[in-house]
């Protein structure tokens, strides 16, 4: 065994794709209420069959029941947290979804949470090829996740980027019901618990 000392960097080969982000439009960022507050507005809420596209949601974002997302989907959640609220959000067969949470350094929450499911699987051509949730890089607050792949529970396809978030992965992973087997973590710090797992699954 040889050690090497001094050796370069390696480049981030995904940070670059953070130009592909759209511009920033909001105005204010909702947040979810504690026992008492503002209600999120009902642009922040999300259930059913969508077809997104291209969408920037200002703030949080919850799920109100079920959601299947059809088409190509780039969700951009600007300060904001995917609330999974207990629900499932998947794509369905034939679409893709990636989910980029951007905005600023502060008190936001820049992360999946909720006991839901997220099953996507990311779009397989364009900008967002391969990538089905992504970190800005220039984030390095709000952005560390307690229970990944458990609360909310992960059956996805494609890259996970969260490339200055610490992660204690708590679940067992399988590709998205509509997906292919191909999933790949990027996070600066990651604990693994004894029932963390990745499954393959043909």
């Amino acid at each position: 065994l040889t050690q090497d000392s001094n050796m370069p960097a390696v480049t981030d080969p995904y940070a670059a794709l953070a130009s592909n982000i759209p511009t920033n439009t909001c105005s204010s960022y909702p947040q979810e209420p504690g026992k008492k507050g503002t209600p999120l507005p009902s642009s922040n809420l999300l259930s059913g069959t969508k077809a997104l596209g291209t969408t920037t949601f200002c703030g949080d974002v919850q799920l109100t029941g079920n959601v299947t997302l059809t088409g190509t989907n780039v969700i951009v959640i600007r300060n904001g947290q995917l609330d999974t609220n207990g629900y499932t959000i998947k794509t369905d067969t034939g679409a893709a979804a990636t989910i980029i949470f951007s905005g600023d350094n502060g008190s936001y929450t820049h992360a999946p949470t909720g006991g839901g499911i997220i099953d996507i699987a990311a779009p397989t051509s364009r900008a967002w090829s391969g990538v089905a949730i992504y970190d800005d890089p220039s984030l390095t607050t709000g952005v560390d996740i307690s229970a990944a792949g458990n609360s909310p529970s992960w059956s996805i396809t494609g890259l996970t980027y969260f490339p200055h978030s610490s992660i204690t992965f708590s679940g067992a992973v399988g590709k998205a019901t509509n997906g292919h087997s191909c999933f790949v973590m990027v996070v600066d710090t990651l604990l693994i618990n004894g029932t963390g797992m990745i499954l393959n699954r043909g």
